[in-house]
């Protein structure tokens, strides 16, 4: 559980950081295109990998995303 945990928060921080160098290289607008290819897609592939080359680890990856949204601790 404390595995997914990480992998889940160095996602997430991995597509606003570069969120945040997109709009920081221009301020006035953002570049959407440079986002998703540079912050969205390289955060999703491992999880497509883990998903075709290990579907039985991507479903306990699943079941422990849902475990940790349904825990009330």
């Amino acid at each position: 559980m404390q595995k997914v945990k990480i992998f889940l928060t160095l996602s997430l921080v991995w597509i606003i950081f570069i969120g945040y160098l997109t709009w920081y290289n221009k301020p006035n607008t953002f570049e959407w295109d440079e986002w998703f290819w540079f912050g969205i897609t390289p955060a999703l592939v491992p999880y497509l990998f883990l998903l075709i080359w290990k579907p039985d680890v991507f479903a306990k990856y699943v079941r422990c995303i849902k475990d940790l949204f349904n825990s009330n601790t």
